[in-house]
């Protein structure tokens, strides 16, 4: 399969700029994969399900099909959950190779500008996106959250947003540039090298800020060092995700190189997305036995999530509650304990391989009680792009997640990316819920080592 640069799209090649696994291996076409697959699951139909964008991709690469409008518009339909991968008998990577049917596609078509730019401009520069970030939050109400449904900037700004879509509120500073700011004030003193480095994630950076303070409190009360590199780019999943591949490489090269450099031994990541970038995607940019290849797997085999951190890295196991929170939500450990639900994000449950730490770790919050989640680790419609390509459907996934939510009679639901944090927000909004959805380190005051009190409740 060649991408839009000319370069192969499959792993044997010197150029190969994804791994979509041995191409020799086709889809069965059993449909295992239908059964999972929440985007077949809410159209059903053939060309969006997982085989059906296989047969697409297999096309492609034998050169049946050209990269049309139409074959880029069915390989949209998908929220690179994985689900398919993980049900798959042969083994196919599904996601690798929708990626890499994207990524030929992707260059070809004028719609696909805009995207291609932003890849290429905005995400490449932290200071352009400080000052669009800087601009949306001086436009306030009129882009970060719902427009009230009697304003007539409804009618002004209809391809700004979908007009009954939550947004989230940027922050008032970016986290990178208060740590620089923080950095030029008190310096770190000369020859303390971290143990931990943080890659703080987009999201993270510009609107859920509290969850990045509370990982450097966190740390602080163990007496650890956490390194925060201000130079730090976007992961580049949302360019992985586009197929523009190109921009994704490029991203990926700085962020190895830079932390790397730092010589931290675990880099510690609060969003599922990143995570599964580093760890996940970044070693399969680069061509095999290739140096850049050596060096993402360097930094992917250092990738950790924060509550992997915590509870694996750290031996952390009894924690209390953030009292704030507590009261904030009207339950205080005097009164009753919160009702704690959690969704697992996809990138973190199928790509980082952790499912029991968030879970062990909310079980273990002292005035906390666990309420496990039906389906909590079926996709809840984010998807990156997807969900702006397809709101309406992302919105129907979303909608079946906050039902699940609002069954368990919980008080808060905790999740791991920031992405699904919006998501889930969005989906309960919309059935007019009034359940918070949080961080899951966002509920924790401190924590020490020890036998966990309640730690079978997660189980």
């Amino acid at each position: 399969m060649i991408d839009g640069e000319g370069n192969q799209a499959v792993v044997g090649s010197s150029q190969a700029v994804i791994s979509a696994g041995d191409v020799s291996v086709e889809c069965l076409k059993c449909g295992s994969c239908l059964s999972v697959c929440p985007v077949y699951q809410k159209l059903l139909t053939e060309m969006v399900s997982p085989r059906g964008k296989m047969a697409l991709a297999e096309a492609l690469y034998k050169g049946t099909v050209g990269p049309k409008d139409v074959v880029a518009s069915y390989l949209s339909y998908c929220l690179m959950c994985a689900a398919c991968v993980q049900e798959c008998p042969n083994e196919l990577l599904v996601d690798s190779r929708i990626i890499a049917a994207r990524s030929v596609v992707s260059r070809h078509l004028f719609s696909n500008l805009p995207y291609l730019a932003a890849f290429r401009t905005l995400l490449q520069k932290r200071s352009l996106m400080n000052v669009l970030a800087s601009g949306a939050r001086a436009l306030g109400r009129l882009l970060c959250s719902r427009v009230p449904h009697w304003s007539g900037l409804r009618l002004r700004f209809p391809l700004l947003m979908p007009t009954d879509r939550l947004l989230p509120a940027l922050a008032r500073e970016p986290f990178l540039r208060a740590v620089a700011r923080r950095n030029r004030h008190a310096p770190e003193a000369p020859g303390q090298q971290a143990r931990f480095a943080y890659f703080v994630g987009c999201m993270t950076n510009y609107v859920y800020t509290s969850v990045a303070r509370r990982i450097e409190a966190l740390m602080a009360e163990q007496g650890l060092v956490l390194d925060v590199p201000v130079q730090q780019k976007c992961c580049g999943m949302p360019a992985i995700a586009a197929g523009d591949l190109s921009s994704a490489r490029r991203l990926a090269l700085h962020n190895i190189d830079l932390f790397l450099r730092t010589g931290a031994s675990k880099v510690v990541v609060t969003c599922a997305s990143c995570g599964s970038a580093l760890k996940h995607y970044y070693p399969m940019l680069f061509a095999p036995g290739s140096q850049a290849r050596a060096r993402a797997e360097q930094l992917a085999a250092r990738v950790v999530d924060v509550t992997e951190l915590l509870v694996d890295e750290l031996g952390l196991r009894r924690f209390s509650a953030d009292g704030g929170l507590l009261e904030r939500f009207g339950c205080e450990s005097a009164q009753r304990k919160l009702r704690v639900t959690y969704h697992e994000p996809c990138h973190l449950v199928r790509r980082m391989g952790v499912s029991q730490q968030p879970k062990s770790l909310l079980g273990s919050i002292e005035g906390v009680q666990f309420v496990p989640l039906p389906d909590a680790d079926v996709c809840c419609g984010s998807g990156g792009l997807f969900s702006v390509h397809h709101y309406r459907l992302s919105l129907k996934i979303a909608t079946e997640k906050a039902r699940n939510i609002i069954s368990t009679g919980a008080d808060v639901v905790a999740t791991g990316c920031p992405a699904c944090i919006a998501q889930i927000r969005d989906g309960l909004s919309h059935l007019h819920a009034t359940i918070p959805v949080v961080h899951t380190i966002e509920l924790i005051g401190s924590a020490s080592t020890g036998a966990s009190q309640t730690g079978s409740a997660a189980n």
